[in-house]
């Protein structure tokens, strides 16, 4: 298994109220499944947006996690990107 980074970037903050709830949800499973080491939205307003980090086979599966993100299908997500990252250091070093 390798370590995915996954970024967001949202439409304008009532677009994604309504999809919120279902997101976290879907999110939360993947977290229970070891899928999802991270996630959340940045905080400055400056532009929407949120990182994931995934525990995933390959960027095409981390894609697939995101196609059923309820906040992807919903039209919030305006774009992604999914790079693999190498931590080396800290505690998901190896």
């Amino acid at each position: 298994m390798s370590i995915f980074i996954c970024t967001y970037s949202y439409a304008p903050a009532e677009e994604q109220e309504k999809h919120r709830p279902e997101h976290r949800l879907y999110l939360g499973s993947l977290v229970e499944k070891g899928i999802i080491i991270a996630s959340g939205p940045y905080v400055d307003n400056e532009a929407p947006g949120a990182m994931l980090l995934f525990k995933a086979s390959s960027a095409d599966e981390v894609r697939e996690y995101v196609s059923q993100d309820p906040m992807y299908l919903g039209g919030a997500v305006l774009s992604y990107n999914v790079r693999e990252w190498n931590p080396v250091l800290g505690s998901l070093g190896s």
